[in-house]
């Protein structure tokens, strides 16, 4: 039985053992900074390393810029559809296309620019003072994207790469068929890359069960990003530069949940939220979960894993570790609030 096999059976004895952890705030139970105005689903994070804040954005297609007193104010939308008196609210099981879904986010440092992923929107991005956001891409080879979910931005080039997670996603908007999601085997994501140069969208990689997270690292053969896939289970790593580009490796599989938002720890390797359904089939209301922050590095071995399911019980969506004032944050599509916690 190999080493990763063995990880995650001790895993799973961990989450079922009956011992009793006391809650300590921050700790093993996050301090809660509730979003303002009945929000919803703060889905990823990313920070702003001059001024402190952080970024997230909800279910009723706001995007809050927040900082770790718990003080949250409007920052961007993507849409002009959007108005406060149809949207603001609105929960993740009513999501609608006015409104505008930011899901990934990326604060690129050198542009002081905060790039979105937005599901019905596209790729877009706003300046450090907000607004409405402008679109850079809502489509590839004269068909729109099915399903808009994670970005990250080569602060070198300034080159976007990102997720569409492909037209059965929808269905958890839509239909909410949350089994038919996870279990149908749909292999139509797709990794893209948006030159800033020239505002040309190009498919990288073709085939992708269900990508949902992205993140970018480097390492003696070039410049790769790591990509979760949701269905599939598992992450890749996937070389955009250097001997090894356009070259894949899978560095963790077979995992006993579903990976979402992959984001690169504040002093090494990455960190992937792991959500393990406690019950099949998956029924709304969303299913009690243990919720795994895992630690890996880009050979994909284990360095650390974080159980969160004490604040987050029905799924955990990311988990960021911002390197600001020792925290990380933590978030998922059914809460209200931002769990704040001690770095590790």
């Amino acid at each position: 039985m190999n080493s990763l096999a063995l990880f995650w059976i001790s895993i799973l004895m961990f989450i079922s053992s009956p011992c009793v952890v006391h809650p300590q705030p921050g700790i093993n139970q996050p301090i809660k900074l509730n979003l303002p105005q009945n929000a919803s689903g703060p889905e990823d994070f990313d920070c702003d390393p001059i001024d402190k804040g952080c970024y997230t954005g909800v279910s009723d297609g706001r995007i809050f810029k927040f900082f770790n007193n718990g003080t949250f104010s409007d920052f961007a939308t993507t849409t002009p559809l959007r108005t406060k008196e149809k949207c603001d609210g609105i929960s993740f099981t009513n999501v609608q296309a006015e409104c505008g879904r930011p899901l990934g986010l990326y604060f690129d440092r050198r542009g002081e620019e905060l790039y979105i992923a937005d599901s019905f929107y596209g790729l877009l991005k706003v300046g450090k003072n907000g607004g409405l956001a402008t679109q850079l891409a809502a489509g590839v080879d004269g068909r729109n994207f099915s399903f808009t979910n994670a970005v990250v931005v080569d602060e070198q080039y300034g080159d976007a790469y990102f997720v569409d997670s492909g037209a059965i996603f929808v269905l958890l908007f839509r239909t909410l068929d949350l089994t038919g999601l996870l279990q149908g085997g749909d292999i139509s994501g797709r990794l893209l890359k948006y030159e800033a140069a020239t505002g040309q969208v190009t498919v990288l990689l073709n085939g992708l069960s269900g990508p949902a997270g992205i993140a970018m690292g480097g390492d003696s053969y070039g410049t790769f990003l790591m990509i979760s896939e949701f269905i599939g289970r598992k992450v890749i790593k996937y070389y955009i530069t250097g001997p090894k580009a356009n070259t894949i490796k899978t560095v963790l599989k077979n995992l006993p949940g579903f990976p979402d938002n992959i984001k690169k720890g504040a002093t090494k390797g990455f960190w992937v939220a792991v959500s393990i359904p406690k019950l099949l089939p998956l029924q709304l209301p969303l299913p009690q979960t243990e919720s795994i922050a895992v630690h890996f590095d880009m050979n994909g071995t284990i360095l650390n894993t974080r159980n969160l399911t004490n604040g987050f019980p029905n799924t955990l969506s990311v988990y960021f570790e911002s390197g600001l004032h020792n925290k990380a944050y933590a978030g998922s599509l059914p809460s209200k609030y931002v769990g704040l916690y001690n770095a590790i």
